[in-house]
């Protein structure tokens, strides 16, 4: 009789479990509005450091993993053309990202005038984080780390890259 009652306990907690899991996976997918804002660290051949702010925005779109329970992807579609996508965990109202990787041009100069060129770095990025969802915001910290992709010498360091999306009615 003991058996049956712990055996019983442990399907009960498992299937309340793969529920949880299933409802925090259902609440997440759809369409999003975001931005990734933070600084990063540049780093040259010479060792010299420069920081820089980080603004990107465009569309997410978060999509069920057919083939891993309680898992999802993540596409980003920056307003500037480019595109990338990555993998998630989704443990209730908590995201763990895996690591990804994507290439973005960084802004190095502070002139915001549209009507003046601008210099910008193309960087490799390898990029993970972890964050939270609560009803239709989303907020994950990220870690950048990456290099110039012409100049191996030229190095990216970003902390709490923070993505911030807002899901679209």
């Amino acid at each position: 009789m003991k058996k049956i009652l712990i055996i019983c306990t442990l399907a009960t907690a498992m299937l309340l479990c793969n529920l949880s899991c299933q409802r925090g996976v259902r609440s997440l997918l759809g369409d999003y509005s975001y931005k990734i804002s933070g600084e990063v660290t540049l780093t040259n051949e010479d060792g010299e450091v420069t920081h820089l702010m980080v603004n990107k925005r465009g569309q997410m779109n978060i999509l069920r993993d057919r083939l891993s329970e309680g898992r999802v992807t993540i596409t980003l579609n920056e307003s500037t053309g480019g595109a990338y996508y990555c993998s998630a965990l989704v443990k209730g109202d908590s995201l763990i990202v895996d690591q990804y990787t994507f290439s973005t041009n960084i802004l190095t100069s502070d002139n915001i005038n549209p009507l003046q060129e601008n210099s910008s770095l193309v960087f490799s990025i390898i990029a993970s984080g972890k964050g939270i969802h609560n009803g239709d915001i989303i907020m994950i910290e990220e870690q950048w780390s990456g290099m110039q992709s012409s100049n191996d010498a030229q190095r990216l360091e970003g902390r709490k890259m923070l993505l911030l999306a807002e899901k679209n009615e």
